[in-house]
């Protein structure tokens, strides 16, 4: 059973004009066959015939009886020969030989004469058996022709044409049938097809004396629908937007002979084959274009196709042809930004809370992703939003981005150090100093000075609070307040790193100490020297002097008598008669000092 016994086709109309059949479908219905009616062929009478030249065929399977008659005449009386030897070979008799057969008389007759003809010769009569069937083809014309292991395709408009042979009697008629249809006489004219379809197509000959060939099939499909073609990137595209490494490639299809050649070509250029994926970058941005098309395996050509915009592709194009694109060939832009504290010095200095902020724009596919990595070979995190950078100074942050269209921006990279602790600070005194356990006395001298130090960004200032008043500090500072002082302060960095606040308690000691001193007798007199008031007291007085300080204390005790020498022992003795200038110097921790003059006299 062949594939076209699935379907069959029911035929329009069949129309005989000058010589042409035309033959038009107006459906084709698949499935099985098997309610048609059985499929009868016509009958041919096997039969003699005479040919226009006079020779006489005799079909080979008709009996023959042989009559004489002495009139040519149709209608006049004939007598059956019968052979006395022969009789069971006669009557009828059959033609043994395919083609010239011959029926004898010896010793021919001169019909005018009546005298035998010499030399001698036999009477022949010739006759020509036919027992053979004629041959035929089926010729498609000039229409084109695509076979395949099971199945014939004729392009365009089909003209069949029967054609055949027969040595004997030659060929009387052919008989064609359509998808199943009744047979028809053909006469050897041309058959025109015209409509797209599948055909069952069966013919055969008959010869002359009704010898019918056996019959042939041929099935074929007329095919005149083109092939339709898409194109397909290759590769990455976004809204039509390309990557400048995308491919085009070209898919046709046909449904019936199947695609044979695909053709394209660049910018107007020669059509060329396709053989592969054409390179998006051999196509100009905004004005440049591909014109493609298919022919199948029996001519039927495609109209051209676009790729390319509405103002670069043929303007007979309709919109649905042609594909819109923009060939992104530029990478995205990325920008590195800190968000949060911030110092550039002959570094860049950012601190624990400062964030990194990147962004990347793309005009065309857009911005598919940012990738960045910090001290690392390899730049592959996702950036999703601001982040902290982990780990400790110096950092080498690398970052770049990809656009939908695979396009990399050149990675860039920004070094930086991070900046974790806050500047450390202590306190120095210029001056007079006494510390006793946990208190410090300093005098109003005494110069304080406020020491930092920040080991990353550097120290920005210190700003100190000293009994309520807030400064800023720029320089050692001293207070003038007598008693106990408070002192506050901070230092920041600049990458605002804040210290903790650092209190100090100082006391301000402006006091001299009060001198004392007493006789160890009492005076004996007074006397008046020099407008000065002196008390006399004997020579075995003793002179007992001391200091008190109600801060930090006596520090030392001088004393020089009458400009001589300075001494610190006490008692002072040994006077001698005379008058006494006794000039006293006391000092405290913190050089506080007291001078005291005593006048007296010494009598004996």
């Amino acid at each position: 059973m062949t594939t076209f016994q699935n379907f069959y086709q029911k035929l329009k109309s069949i129309r005989k004009t000058s010589g042409v059949i035309r033959v038009a479908t107006f459906c084709v219905l698949f499935g099985p066959i098997s309610n048609l009616q059985a499929q009868e062929l016509p009958k041919h009478e096997k039969c003699i015939y005479r040919s226009p030249e006079g020779k006489l065929f005799i079909n080979k399977d008709l009996p023959l009886f042989v009559k004489v008659s002495t009139s040519p005449d149709a209608d006049s009386e004939n007598f059956l020969l019968k052979s006395s030897k022969t009789a069971q070979y006669s009557n009828p008799m059959f033609l043994d030989t395919e083609g010239w057969n011959t029926l004898r008389s010896p010793s021919a007759v001169d019909s005018a004469t009546r005298k035998t003809v010499y030399p001698l010769q036999d009477v022949i009569f010739d006759m020509y058996a036919d027992g053979i069937a004629p041959k035929s083809k089926l010729n498609f014309g000039s229409s084109c022709k695509y076979e395949n292991d099971e199945v014939t395709f004729l392009g365009g408009k089909v003209a069949l044409r029967i054609s055949g042979d027969d040595e004997m009697s030659g060929i009387q008629d052919f008989y064609y049938s359509v998808n199943s249809g009744s047979y028809q006489s053909n006469s050897n004219h041309p058959l025109e097809i015209e409509e797209e379809g599948k055909y069952e197509f069966k013919y055969y000959a008959v010869d002359n004396v009704g010898n019918a060939e056996e019959l042939h099939e041929v099935n074929f499909v007329i095919d005149k629908s083109a092939p339709v073609t898409k194109h397909e990137i290759d590769g990455l595209k976004q809204n039509n937007i390309l990557a400048p490494d995308a491919k085009i490639s070209l898919v046709s299809n046909d449904s019936l002979s199947g695609v044979k050649k695909l053709f394209y070509a660049i910018d107007d250029k020669e059509f060329k084959l396709y053989r592969k994926p054409i390179p998006v970058a051999l196509i100009q941005n905004g004005k440049g274009k591909i014109a493609y098309y298919a022919v199948d395996q029996v001519g039927n050509k495609e109209e051209p196709r676009f790729i390319g915009t509405l103002a670069s592709a043929n303007k007979e194009a309709s919109e649905g042809d042609v594909f819109d694109y923009y060939i992104d060939r530029s990478a995205p832009e990325v920008t590195f930004e800190f968000d949060g504290d911030f110092y550039e010095g002959d570094r860049e200095y950012i601190s624990a809370r400062t964030k990194v902020k990147l962004e990347a724009t793309d005009d065309k596919s857009g911005v598919q992703k940012i990738l960045y990595s910090y001290n690392s070979f390899i730049t592959n995190e996702t950036y999703d939003e601001p982040f902290n950078p982990d780990g400790n100074s110096p950092v080498e942050l690398s970052y770049t981005a990809v656009d939908y269209v695979e396009n990399t921006a050149e990675e860039k990279a920004h070094n930086f150090y991070i900046d974790r602790l806050a500047p450390k600070t202590n306190i120095s005194f210029d001056g007079p100093v006494f510390r006793n356990r946990d208190t410090v006395f300093v005098s109003s001298k005494t110069s304080l000075r406020i020491l930092g130090e920040d080991k990353e960004s550097g120290l920005k200032e210190i700003s100190y609070t000293l009994n309520g008043e807030k400064f800023s500090y720029d320089k050692p500072f001293s207070s003038e307040k007598n008693g106990a002082n408070r002192l506050e302060w901070i230092s920041v960095d600049n990458v605002n790193n804040k210290e903790a606040l650092q209190k100090l308690v100082f006391v301000v000691d402006n006091e001299a100490p009060s001198v004392h001193y007493h006789f160890s007798v009492e005076p004996i007199g007074e006397k008046v020297v020099r407008e000065e008031q002196y008390v006399i007291y004997p020579s075995n007085t003793k002179l007992y002097i001391g200091a008190t300080d109600d801060v930090t204390g006596e520090e030392s005790l001088k004393y020089t008598i009458n400009g001589g020498t300075p001494s610190g022992k006490i008692p002072v003795g040994g006077f001698e008669s005379g008058n006494y200038e006794i000039e006293i110097m006391v000092s405290d921790v913190l050089g506080n000092e007291t001078a005291k003059r005593i006048r007296f006299a010494i009598e004996n």
